[in-house]
């Protein structure tokens, strides 16, 4: 996935989401590039299914997003294994860091 693909991600999803065309800054890329062509039409494809679930009255399962997400193939798909890892990771990570900076805060002397 090149640079700008990521940068339009997220603009190619609203777009899909509310049904309206690309930003005017990354629709020369979008028109050209398949990835994002198909992520696209595979987000907008969601969006009609979701509303159409709105109107029934039905609640939607609390993992919907994920299980849409992760049943994508190909460039699309979002990997199901790495979510708990990272978030884990972050956790250790960031509690280090604070315990880091608590140590080594600078202490004035009374």
């Amino acid at each position: 996935m090149s640079a700008v693909c990521e940068l339009a991600l997220p603009f190619v999803a609203t777009s899909a989401v509310e049904d309206r065309p690309v930003a005017a800054p990354l629709r020369r890329h979008t028109s050209s590039c398949l990835r994002c062509q198909a992520r696209h039409a595979a987000m907008a494809r969601t969006a009609r299914e979701l509303r159409a679930m709105a109107d029934t009255g039905e609640k939607a399962p609390l993992d919907l997003e994920w299980r849409v997400m992760s049943s994508l193939e190909g460039e699309l798909s979002v990997p199901r294994s790495w979510r708990l890892p990272v978030a884990v990771v972050a956790a250790l990570v960031s509690m280090i860091a604070a315990l880091l900076i608590w140590r080594f805060r600078p202490r004035t002397v009374a």
